[in-house]
C-alpha cells in the first residue's frame, strides 16, 4: 500500500490546504533564493528593516513587530513569486509608514491639518533616504541601480499617506499607470491582508469583522481586475497566474476568519438563533438579489432578513472614520434584536455577539462566491463606486 503522503488524494490536499502564518523570524535565505544576483540587496534592505522593526512594540498577540513583514514575503514565496523587485518590496511594505507613527508618537503629533503635513513630508524624506541607500549599496557591490527605483516605487505606491483614506490608497494601486508595478502592488498587498487575517486574534472584537471587511474591499477590487485583464477563465486554468493563487489563498484566508468569529459569537449563548438568522439571510439573498449589488438599509422592513440589507455601507462608515454613524447602525440592530428576541433576554453582549455572527455569516457568503463564481464581483463595491474623496 502506498504511503498515505505519496497518495493522490494527500497531494490534492496539499494542493488545496489553507495556508499557515510563520510565529518565527524566518533568515533572509529562506525567504530569497541566495544564488540570486540581487541576494546580498535584499539581505541588506532585511537588516536595515530588522533593525528598525525591533525598536518597535510587540504585535497585540505578543510576536515580534517584525513578524509580518516576514509573513509577507513567505506568502509569496509560497505562491511561488520569485521577482526580487516584489519580494523586496514586501519585506519594505509598510516600512515608511511605521518609521512615520514612529516619528509622529515621538514628537506628539496629531491629525491637525499642519501635522498630517509634516508627516506626509517626513514620509516623502524617508523614502529618498531610502532609495539612496540602497543605490550606495547597489553602486559598491556593481549592482544596476534601476532596480532600486523600481522599489522604491512599489513602496511608495503601497504607502498610504497621512492625508488620505483607506480606498484612497487602494485606488492608487487600482489606477497606477504601470501595469507590472500595479501587479507586483497588488501581490504584496493580497499578501499583507493575508497575514492580518491570519492574526485574527490580534485585534479587539469591534475591529474583527472590519479588518475582514477590508479584506473583501481588496479582493473584489482584484477579482475584477483580473477579470477585466485576463478574462473570467483565469480563474479556472489549471496552472493559475500567480496573482490568482494570491488571490484564493487570501480569501480563504478571510473565509477562516469570518468563521472563526461566528464561532467565538455562537460561544456566548447565542444558539437559539442561529437557524433563524441563516435563514433570514437567505430569504435575503433570494429574494432581494442580496449578494448582487451594495443593498441600503429598508427600516420598514420586520423581518430579520432587513438588517442584511446596508451590511456594506455600515462597514465603509468605518473606513471613513465616520464611527458615530456605525456605532448608531450598530446600535440600531442590537435595538432590533432586543425587542424581535424580546422572549430569550438576551444581555447586551449577546445582542452584540448576534449582530456580530450575522454580519460575519453574510460577508462569508461574499467570499465563497468571489472564491468559485468565475464572473462573480460585487457590484457597486469597486473602489471606483465606494471611494470618496475626504480632505
Amino acid at each position: 500500500m502506498a504511503s498515505s503522503h505519496t497518495t493522490l488524494e494527500y497531494k490534492a490536499f496539499q494542493y488545496l490546504q489553507h495556508w499557515k502564518r510563520v510565529s518565527v523570524i524566518l533568515p533572509p535565505s529562506k525567504l530569497f533564493n541566495t544564488k540570486d544576483k540581487y541576494y546580498p540587496l535584499f539581505s541588506c534592505i532585511y537588516t536595515k528593516t530588522k533593525e528598525f522593526y525591533d525598536t518597535l512594540p510587540l504585535r497585540k498577540n505578543g510576536e515580534k513587530a517584525f513578524i509580518h513583514p516576514i509573513n509577507v514575503v513567505f506568502s509569496l514565496r509560497l505562491a511561488d513569486v520569485n521577482d526580487p523587485v516584489t519580494l523586496c518590496g514586501g519585506i519594505l511594505h509598510d516600512y515608511i509608514e511605521e518609521k512615520v507613527d514612529f516619528y509622529k508618537k515621538k514628537h506628539q503629533l496629531g491629525n491637525s491639518r499642519e501635522d498630517v503635513r509634516v508627516l506626509d513630508e517626513y514620509a516623502q524624506v524617508i523614502s529618498h533616504n531610502l532609495e539612496s541607500g540602497l543605490t550606495e549599496f547597489c553602486l559598491k557591490h556593481t549592482m544596476k541601480r534601476t532596480i532600486v527605483s523600481e522599489i522604491i516605487a512599489i513602496t511608495n505606491l503601497l504607502t498610504r499617506y497621512k492625508k488620505n483614506y483607506y480606498y484612497w490608497s487602494i485606488s492608487n494601486i487600482f489606477t497606477h499607470p504601470n501595469d507590472i508595478e500595479k501587479e507586483r502592488a497588488i501581490f504584496i498587498k493580497l499578501s499583507d491582508r493575508m497575514h492580518n487575517i491570519l492574526s485574527i486574534e490580534s485585534f479587539t472584537e469591534p475591529e474583527r469583522i472590519y479588518q475582514c471587511f477590508k479584506n473583501i474591499f481588496t479582493l473584489n477590487n482584484v477579482k475584477k481586475y483580473v477579470i477585466e485583464r485576463y478574462g473570467e477563465n483565469a480563474f479556472e486554468q489549471k496552472k493559475a497566474l500567480l496573482i490568482v493563487r494570491l488571490f484564493k489563498r487570501c480569501a480563504k484566508a478571510t473565509y477562516d476568519a469570518f468563521l472563526e468569529i461566528m464561532l467565538l459569537s455562537r460561544a456566548k449563548g447565542i444558539d437559539d438563533t442561529i437557524s433563524m438568522l441563516q435563514l433570514a439571510f437567505k430569504k435575503f439573498e433570494f429574494e432581494k438579489a442580496g449578494l448582487l449589488q451594495v443593498t441600503h438599509l429598508d427600516k420598514k422592513e420586520m423581518h430579520p432578513l432587513r438588517l442584511y440589507t446596508g451590511i456594506i455601507e455600515k462597514y465603509n462608515l468605518r473606513l471613513h472614520h465616520q464611527c458615530e454613524k456605525f456605532d448608531a447602525l450598530q446600535k440600531s440592530s442590537c435595538a432590533y434584536y432586543h425587542h424581535f428576541f424580546a422572549d430569550y433576554k438576551f444581555t447586551p453582549n449577546q445582542l452584540n455577539a448576534i449582530v456580530d455572527y450575522k454580519d460575519a455569516y453574510s460577508l462569508k457568503e461574499i467570499v465563497t462566491r468571489l472564491l468559485y463564481l468565475p464572473g462573480y464581483v460585487l457590484s457597486g463595491f469597486e473602489y471606483s463606486k465606494m471611494f470618496v474623496k475626504m480632505r
